[in-house]
């Protein structure tokens, strides 16, 4: 793979840590809940009944994966009369929206009033109670969140189900604080009874038919650096070292989602969930074996992907990949 020698990014507005979550729309919210917890072992961190939503994640942040219920067309709103998701979206299964994780309060008001300056279209802005979030569009139309943490402990807040959530906040009227809300060393959990045990959200595959436009965003407006290009594929990364990227963007005909990747801690603990899933009658989509990376891709109920990994110490050559799909080799 070929490495950027300085790492490209503009960065002239948001600055972010980490991927925090990847959210998607559903067709059946229990159905989805059932597979995500009880066969990927994502622990259920609190729902939000009256939005048909779950939240699921590991403890790195309160959620990795979001998901709600398709609107059918029916609006749902949020805490005193907010228009939270118009009946027009959410139409099908499919990706929600990426959420990028600031530093602070301060970062995430300082970009919102630069965009403002700037003319740069925004969409929502809300109060999650737990995070206070701007919403923005990608040139291919992904729903993107940029986003802080307000509550360091989140779980005394969000456990179980809860009360709509959600509520306008103003980024112009916001005290900016500078501290980071964010655990440092976070509790983690998961359902040790389903097969896979993940240990993180790492990062996420989206399909363009406009890389120079999508690059342009994530590194310029998004803040995030392109640390790697090969086979028209780019890699792009926030600002914590901890993650040698978190976003996957791969030349394609057709913008689409393609996948979430969640790593696990080591070989054994793939070797234990092909196992278990073979137990268990549940068919894995695709396996890699590759030196950079060994996976297996799962099909959820609404035939979206996800990829479950373990990274390898061999060089990225994605020429190198066989018959395997670019989407499926980064």
């Amino acid at each position: 793979m070929e490495q950027s020698t300085q790492p490209t990014s503009a960065g002239r507005y948001y600055q972010p840590r980490r991927l925090g979550h990847v959210n998607l729309w559903v067709e059946d919210i229990d159905r989805s809940e059932r597979f995500y917890s009880e066969v990927c072992g994502l622990k259920v961190e609190f729902t939000e009944p009256d939005l048909i939503a779950t939240f699921l994640g590991t403890g790195h942040t309160p959620h990795d994966l979001g998901m709600m219920q398709t609107t059918k067309g029916i609006p749902r709103y949020g805490r005193n009369g907010l228009l939270q998701l118009p009946g027009t979206i959410g139409l099908e299964p499919g990706l929600n929206h990426l959420a990028w994780e600031l530093e602070n309060e301060a970062a995430l008001v300082e970009a919102y009033r630069k965009l403002k300056e700037d003319n740069i279209e925004t969409d929502l802005t809300v109060d999650h109670q737990v995070a206070h979030s701007v919403y923005m569009f990608d040139p291919d139309g992904n729903y993107n969140e940029f986003y802080c943490d307000t509550v360091k402990d989140w779980r005394k807040v969000l456990n179980g189900p809860m009360e709509l959530l959600t509520s306008f906040w103003d980024p112009l009227q916001a005290e900016g604080f500078t501290e980071g809300r964010y655990e440092v060393d976070p509790v983690l959990e998961i359902v040790e009874s389903a097969p896979v045990h993940p240990w993180r959200l790492t990062h996420a595959t989206l399909l363009t038919p406009r890389m120079d436009e999508m690059v342009e965003f994530y590194t310029t407006i998004a803040g995030l650096q392109v640390v790697a290009r090969e086979e028209g594929v780019v890699y792009l990364k926030p600002n914590l070292d901890a993650y040698d990227y978190n976003l996957v963007l791969v030349p394609s005909e057709k913008a689409s989602y393609h996948h979430a990747s969640f790593q696990l801690k080591d070989s054994e603990a793939l070797e234990r969930a092909k196992a278990g899933l073979a137990k268990a009658g549940i068919p894995i989509e695709q396996e890699t074996q590759l030196p950079w990376k060994t996976s297996i891709f799962l099909r959820d109920p609404d035939n979206q992907l996800s990829e479950w990994y373990v990274a390898l110490p061999g060089k990225v050559n994605l020429s190198a990949r066989g018959d395997l799909s670019l989407a499926m080799a980064v």
